[in-house]
């Protein structure tokens, strides 16, 4: 993924995190695995990393040039 993608990969996470009301997404990663976020205040930001805190369990470090797609919960973004 070039640098521009992962900028404008990071500016749509947080464009979707800052959502007034708040709409429910995953984070698919490139391996299938999704991260469902259904509270902005479980995920940090970072210049090449997010963490999300999952209700239940540790939370996980994913890299954004791991991260395929955001998808809002009942479709894609």
């Amino acid at each position: 993924m070039a640098k521009s993608e992962q900028i404008s990969l990071r500016d749509e996470l947080l464009k979707m995190l800052d959502s007034d009301p708040f709409v429910p997404f995953n984070i698919v990663m490139s391996s299938g695995d999704r991260y469902k976020v259904i509270d902005p205040h479980t995920v940090a930001v970072g210049r090449e990393i997010v963490i999300v805190i999952p209700p239940r369990g540790a939370s996980c470090r994913l890299r954004f040039n791991h991260i395929n797609a955001l998808m809002e919960a009942n479709g894609s973004r």
